[in-house]
């Protein structure tokens, strides 16, 4: 969905909320892709209805994350939006190894000390091997959904670290493009030469769009992570748990320490992340409920979310949801069920048991983390807002945990950065 609203930037709120869906993606064969033009219809469309009602002159944005465009050296689009859901590069490239076979290879043990974040398929470091293998030769250009939707205005060339590290092709410390990656995608590309736009910092211009006859100035977009962090109201002394389709377990550092279980991202202020990322969340639960739905023809969640303290004491299944190659946790035999008994075949067993193993997964990944925090901040959609999963947290972890009370995390985050920089 795309998430929308006016701020005023003196006193910070937000009114006119706004959500949308989204065009569907093609996904099929592995891809999972949207086409550019429909998105930037989507944002031109959601400005120009503001428009109408206020007379504002600057767009903050922040988007998911691991997407990408490849663009030209004109700046015309040469791919659609491809989703970090995009799996595509397990398949054969040209009748040889799939380009994540290949990536792998080259990169899957220096990758987290150069990039900071555990290889994953989904990173578009790995596509755009495979889009050069099928593609050799001229000239790309590595684009963010942010950055991509400023190709029918003005754009600035420039793009926020926070979105351009997701490419998995920056470099940590240096918060410059990989020079290995740069020369491996050459090799393997006949020559190709793979560029990106100039990585900030801070949030500053990236570009104009014209709204109405008026060129409005759009900010460089932010990870969506980041920005619920930051909405959130998370700080040096909390511990994020964010749960939206994926979730993430992380803490505002002034430095993050390199430890073998969590990653780095970078954040703003000059402060990053020690994160936990891709832990199986609403689209795991979304599958698992839908196949509910199949064989029963009624609504799984009523039943996932009407699951008690009680009940999860009572649960006697261990589910594994890492399903998705992705996942947290995520080994070649994919996810299971075990602790099968002839007593524990009961729907309610079932519910209570998936809701307790989808709630231990932020306690195990809770304990990861040091320092301890003064207490936790539970963020997101719907699922983030059930009260007996922070009571679960709490009692577990032995901490405060809270929800966070704000309308939207991303939202707010994004008047903070307004107001920040006015």
């Amino acid at each position: 969905r795309i998430k929308s609203a006016l701020v005023n930037e003196e006193t910070g709120k937000l009114s006119c909320i706004e959500s949308r869906g989204c065009t569907a993606p093609v996904n099929k064969q592995g891809r999972f892709e949207i086409p550019l033009k429909n998105l930037t219809a989507d944002f031109l469309s959601i400005c120009t209805n503001y428009a109408q009602r206020a007379n504002f002159a600057r767009v903050f944005v922040c988007s998911q994350m691991h997407g990408f465009v490849l663009a030209d050296k004109d700046g015309r689009a040469l791919t659609d939006y491809i989703s970090w859901q995009d799996e595509s590069v397990f398949l054969p490239c040209e009748g040889k190894e799939s380009s994540w076979s290949l990536f792998s290879a080259q990169f899957g043990e220096p990758f987290k000390d150069i990039t900071g974040m555990r290889l994953r398929a989904g990173f578009p470091a790995v596509k755009i091997l495979d889009f050069v293998r099928r593609n050799p030769g001229g000239y790309i250009k590595v684009l963010s959904l942010p950055e991509a939707l400023l190709l029918s205005g003005k754009p600035y060339h420039k793009a926020h670290i926070t979105m351009a590290a997701g490419s998995g092709c920056v470099d940590f410390s240096s918060q410059e493009p990989s020079a290995d990656m740069i020369r491996f995608f050459s090799r393997m590309g006949g020559g190709v030469e793979v560029s990106f736009n100039e990585i900030c910092r801070d949030v500053v211009p990236a570009g104009e769009i014209n709204v109405s006859g008026r060129w409005l100035t759009v900010y460089t977009g932010v990870g969506d992570h980041q920005c619920a962090v930051l909405g959130a109201g998370n700080n040096q002394d909390s511990l994020s748990f964010n749960i939206g389709t994926g979730s993430q377990v992380s803490a505002v550092c002034g430095r993050t320490p390199v430890t073998p279980d969590t990653e780095r991202r970078h954040f703003f202020a000059g402060q990053e992340l020690q994160t936990i990322t891709h832990i199986p969340a609403g689209r795991v639960l979304a599958a698992l409920t839908g196949f509910f739905k199949t064989l029963t023809g009624r609504d799984g969640w009523a039943s996932f979310n009407a699951v008690s303290l009680e009940d999860i004491k009572n649960a006697s299944l261990h589910f594994n949801l890492a399903f998705f190659p992705d996942a947290w946790g995520f080994n070649k035999e994919g996810g299971s069920v075990t602790g099968l008994t002839t007593s524990g075949l009961t729907e309610k067993n079932f519910w209570a048991s998936l809701f307790a193993s989808f709630a231990v997964q932020y306690v195990k990944a809770a304990r990861l983390f040091t320092p301890a925090r003064k207490y936790a901040v539970l963020s997101g959609g719907k699922l983030a807002k059930n009260p007996v999963l922070a009571q679960f947290l709490q009692q577990q972890l032995q901490m405060p945990v809270k929800i966070a009370d704000v309308s939207d995390e991303t939202l707010i985050g994004l008047a903070l950065l307004a107001k920040e920089i006015r």
